[in-house]
């Protein structure tokens, strides 16, 4: 009888250390999530102000509702933090390849391209740790 009861014991605990690697690692993605938000507004707030720009209050919108759209993706990150990420991502991407197809203006583009690649690497950064929750979710059949 003690065999068994020293197996459940190490299943116990290493689903207790699974479930706090996976809380980790969801923390880090919606976290990545919110400062590339706040990164995309802050960025806006500064192209906005800067003299003899092309940056429009168009352009404010834009950028605000793709932080938008991050922070609703930073609420279900918790749920699919790859997919997240992902979209995140491909957010970012697109909105730099439509910028860089329709503005002409080579010094902004220059500071926004900037801007984008911080965005994007920090994504980036955050891709293996957000599969990793998801393998970790499936595998304590939290899905």
């Amino acid at each position: 009888m003690q065999v068994s009861s020293n197996n459940l014991d190490y299943s116990e605990m290493y689903r207790t250390q699974e479930t706090i690697q996976l809380n980790k690692r969801l923390r880090k993605t919606r976290n990545i999530l919110l400062i590339c938000s706040a990164g995309l507004v802050a960025g806006a707030g500064v192209f906005w102000t800067m003299p003899e720009t092309s940056f429009t209050v168009n352009n404010f919108f834009v950028y605000s509702g793709l932080a938008a759209v991050m922070i609703m993706l930073s609420m279900y990150s918790n749920k699919q933090p790859y997919f997240s990420i992902l979209a995140a991502l491909i957010l970012c991407i697109v909105l730099w390849g439509t910028e860089v197809f329709f503005n002409n203006v080579e010094d902004f583009l220059i500071e926004g391209s900037v801007h984008k690649l911080l965005i994007i690497s920090l994504l980036v950064s955050c891709f293996h740790s957000s599969k990793e929750a998801e393998l970790i979710r499936k595998e304590l059949h939290f899905s």
